[in-house]
């Protein structure tokens, strides 16, 4: 078979030109291109454009007039035939490409998440997103800046412009304390930051850009290499993907300046949008066998819809202030009030606790039973969440050495496996109506518990609601105990759901699949499904 690459009346192969920006990155994405189209025969010369976004550098985004900041210099030269490919960040380009252009190719997609990178002494991973409070950082992104407002809102924002080199640079002058940035641009330019602390924000926490980790291969959709160009840089699976993300993007008619994230993961779409009354966060399921344009409607929908009703926590009023924002931006009442009540036991802790290598502390009852210890235990501690590292740090300048995250159970098993490596031993407060999870986490013999605190339940007349979030199965019992029981039940892990199983009369009972606020609140939009 002839190679399509070869123009029957030449002997030389088909030449292309792409057209890229000057920055690191960009020229990153374009030498990618260059090697995969060379690999299967074809020659290329790279061509330099400066953009808008490249020269106008003292300006914030939003302060400047247009769109396509960093694209339609590159836009214009492909057609006026002086370039052959534009490659881009996908993130970048509009939802709808300029007329006589088209994405003949989307590959492979690198990382989606952002990272914070910050000062090693700025790190505190007793805070919702690791980093000390009131910290200054550094992004020119809105949709970035609503969800750090929204995830700690006592951080300090400012604009941050530059390449990527340039703005890291800026980093370790003393500029800010922290700055955010795309981890595959970070990973792409394998820059060297060993002297700071990164830390990645999970796409499920913080929602990255539509087509974030992605690049796309601009052509004029006259060109009859479109096909062999498509067959040679395309990944059908990422190009699916960012469609989807990008169609509900299109359908708010809104550009990269937009505070909205989308991002496709596990069959599910997850956005986020900061409007006028608040941050939403939702997700829908993918139906693969549906049209990307009945997938966009159903998402747009569940994220500018208003909801209506009220929803019950078992929690103090003003404890999960994400799960309450996003709850109110939603259109929903919420309730918070926990029904049981914990009390410290009046028996001298044992004197073989301050012979263990750990203290383990799995909820803030727990750091408040053991307040007159902490300060002396010469041990590491240990807190199951950052909710109880959160109260630990309220009462003692001494940080926990080790943090879980996830469900209680993936969370037992996590620091059991630190435990095991040195054959520690551990010091455990629990309660009377502990579940002894505990008793696994390494040999009987190297673990000390004591009940510390007992748990009285207090069964209250509740306002009417709608949908009833039940964090333990003790607030379970103690819902149920005062003739409660709302149609839908959220609760927080699988113990707390078999315990409403077995003792409820609910027709819908959503699950979290981890102990964050955020995932809380989907589960509570998921039990608000007709």
């Amino acid at each position: 078979m002839d190679n399509p690459l070869h123009d029957p009346q030449a002997s030389q192969p088909i030449h292309f030109r792409i057209g890229t920006r000057g920055s690191h990155l960009a020229m990153w994405q374009a030498h990618f291109t260059k090697r995969q189209i060379e690999q299967h025969g074809g020659t290329v010369e790279l061509i330099v454009i400066s953009t808008q976004g490249d020269r106008i550098q003292n300006v914030a985004f939003d302060k400047m007039e247009g769109k396509g900041f960093f694209t339609k210099e590159i836009e214009s030269a492909l057609l006026e035939d002086r370039i052959d490919i534009a490659v881009h960040s996908h993130k970048d380009l509009e939802t709808t490409s300029p007329e006589g252009l088209c994405i003949a190719a989307v590959p492979a997609r690198g990382p989606v998440e952002d990272v914070l990178i910050m000062h090693p002494s700025k790190r505190d991973d007793r805070t919702p997103l690791c980093i000390s409070r009131k910290a200054i950082v550094g992004t020119s992104s809105h949709r970035r800046r609503a969800q750090l407002q929204t995830l700690q809102s006592d951080l300090d924002i400012v604009p941050l412009r530059g390449n990527v080199p340039t703005r890291v640079e800026k980093l370790r002058t003393g500029a800010y304390d922290a700055i955010v940035l795309a981890r595959a641009g970070i990973e792409r330019l394998e820059l060297d930051l060993s002297d700071l602390y990164v830390h990645v924000l999970p796409a499920n926490q913080f929602v990255p850009a539509p087509a974030q980790g992605a690049l796309g291969i601009q052509m004029r959709d006259s060109d009859s290499r479109l096909a062999w160009i498509s067959s040679v840089l395309n990944d059908e699976a990422t190009r699916d993907n960012i469609e989807r993300e990008r169609g509900v993007l299109r359908e708010l008619e809104g550009g990269c300046m937009l505070p909205f994230g989308a991002h496709v993961m596990q069959e599910r779409l997850r956005c986020f949008l900061e409007t006028p009354d608040g941050p939403r966060l939702s997700e829908v399921h993918l139906d693969r066998h549906a049209s990307i344009g009945e997938g966009t409607v159903h998402a747009l929908s569940r994220l500018t819809n208003p909801l209506q009703g009220t929803v019950f926590l078992s929690k103090s009023s003003g404890t999960w202030p994400i799960f309450e924002s996003l709850a109110h931006a939603a259109g929903l009442k919420t309730v918070g009030q926990s029904l049981i009540h914990m009390e410290a036991t009046e028996a001298p802790w044992p004197v073989a606790a301050v012979t263990t290598d750990w203290l383990w502390l799995h909820s803030p009852s727990a750091v408040e039973a053991m307040k007159s210890l902490i300060p002396t235990f010469p041990g590491d501690i240990a807190c199951a969440g950052k909710g109880t590292a959160a109260a630990l740090a309220r009462i003692s300048d001494q940080p926990a050495a080790w943090v879980g995250t996830g469900t209680p159970e993936k969370t037992h098993v996590d620091f059991a496996a630190i435990l095991n490596v040195n054959d520690s031993r551990v010091f455990v407060p629990h309660s009377d109506r502990s579940m002894n999870r505990w008793a696994g986490l390494t040999q009987p013999e190297r673990i000390i518990a004591w009940c510390a605190y007992e748990t009285t339940l207090h069964p209250s007349i509740l306002t009417q609601h709608d949908v009833a979030v039940i964090t333990s199965p003790s607030q379970w019992e103690a819902y149920a105990a005062g003739n409660h029981c709302a149609s839908r039940i959220v609760t927080l892990g699988t113990s707390t759901a078999a315990a409403v199983k077995a003792n409820g009369n609910c027709s819908r009972i959503e699950v979290a699949s981890e102990p964050s606020e955020w995932e809380v609140w989907l589960a509570v939009e998921r039990a608000f499904d007709s």
